[in-house]
């Protein structure tokens, strides 16, 4: 297996640390690893499909002894073994998190190494996090090398830095940043984001978020994505919410020698659940989802998602619990219906078994062809002790032209 210098230097780093903190005394642990294996076959491809995920995630708290010193990882290996793979871009290793920081008494706290910014989900960095605070409110700024965004690795040429403020109270949190990304000195993207969530009582939730970024070409504001929901509970027995999703590609001006697509996805949606006879809930969704594409006529941008369920949380008195729903889909040129049951329960406090089954019907209407799909899953998730934790999971499909299988396997030790 190929490396480059940078993930050797990463892999000695790591291990270099794992040895000597033995002598760490009075630090704090606390983590998990997990190895992921996932096969699957099926009867159209050529080949199967076998890849093993190792994951390991670790917070050492007081390093040294030192109150608010501590050390973040998060990083994972793939090895695949089959002949072919998704994309030959993919890396077999990729560091999600690693960095030491400091939280100083009072307002002050540093970060360094690889990171994601403090209220910032959307961008990670390779460099430093300066954070002030006090009481509910903070400021910070941010700045170092990006991430590179096709491969994942460490790449000088890309750059990111910007600031952020926030306020967090019981009932409102908010946040905004903005960031400059370039590549190679140049810009390539620059955008703001932000955040907010609202409880006016215990009743209602409020949630939304934006990003817009700013047109290089034109010097607009563009808006990239946005998420706007609104909840309302009553009491424990019945709730309902409305939504609205926006979904857009960004340019990156410098990077990309070429001109995206700018395509928009729009979603409108209202579920809602209610419970009656203390064991029996009935819940349902509707959802319009526009697509906005030059390549897809007008009279076929339109998509209705209609979904109806029942479930049933102790089904003849033996713990078990049962939903039964069915989802018809009314699509751009075809439409399909979807029945599916769901059965689990819970032995011993230790022991969870899953039981699914699907029975799906398309109907393309530009061919005229329909294809029937019925389906399983059976999952198990077994809790070995406070540290290890193990699952199976095997899943299929069949149709009139193919089948598939796959079964996926994780072991867990937390520590």
């Amino acid at each position: 297996m190929t490396r480059t210098s940078f993930e050797i230097c990463i892999i000695c780093f790591i291990l270099i640390f794992l040895v000597s903190s033995a002598n760490l005394y009075g630090a704090e642990y606390r983590g998990y690893i997990y190895m992921d294996d996932y096969y699957s076959n099926d009867s159209s491809s050529a080949y199967d499909f076998n890849i093993l995920t190792t994951r390991m995630r670790m917070d050492v708290n007081k390093l040294k002894e030192i109150e608010g010193l501590s050390f973040h990882f998060d990083g994972r290996e793939k090895n695949n073994f089959t002949s072919q793979d998704y994309s030959s871009r993919t890396k077999n290793t990729r560091i999600d998190t690693m960095n030491i920081e400091y939280s100083g008494k009072g307002r002050f706290n540093l970060s360094a190494g690889r990171l994601w910014p403090k209220e910032l989900p959307t961008e990670r960095v390779d460099g430093i996090n300066i954070l002030l605070n006090q009481n509910n409110s903070g400021v910070g700024i941010f700045g170092g090398a990006k991430p590179d965004p096709y491969t994942e690795e460490f790449n000088s040429n890309f750059t990111s830095m910007g600031g952020y403020i926030y306020y967090h109270k019981v009932n409102l949190s908010a946040n905004l940043a903005i960031t400059q990304n370039e590549y190679k000195g140049d810009t390539d993207r620059q955008y703001m984001y932000t955040q907010l969530t609202y409880s006016p009582s215990e009743k209602i939730n409020v949630y939304g978020s934006i990003t817009a970024d700013i047109n290089q070409s034109t010097d607009n504001l563009d808006l990239t994505n946005l998420m706007i929901d609104l909840s309302y509970r009553p009491d424990n027995r019945k709730g309902v919410s409305f939504g609205y999703n926006q979904f857009r590609s960004f340019q990156l001006y410098s990077s990309m020698d070429f001109e995206i697509e700018k395509s928009q996805q729009q979603q409108y949606y209202v579920r809602g659940d209610y419970q009656f006879l203390d064991r029996y809930s009935i819940y349902g969704r509707y959802e319009l989802q526009t697509l906005y594409y030059k390549l897809i006529e007008e009279e076929l941008r339109d998509s209705d998602t209609y979904q109806i369920g029942i479930r049933e949380n102790n089904l003849l008195n033996q713990k078990i619990s049962l939903d039964i729903n069915t989802t018809f889909v009314d699509s751009y040129s075809s439409n399909y219906i979807t029945y599916n049951l769901q059965m689990s329960r819970i032995f011993n406090e230790v022991f969870q078994l899953n039981v699914n089954g699907s029975y799906m019907e398309n109907n393309y209407e530009l061919t005229g062809y329909t294809d029937k799909i019925t389906g399983y899953d059976i999952s198990g998730y077994y809790t070995m002790n406070r540290w290890w934790n193990f699952s199976l999971s095997i899943e299929g499909r069949h149709a009139e032209e193919y089948d598939t299988s796959s079964i996926f396997t994780r072991i867990s030790y937390r520590f």
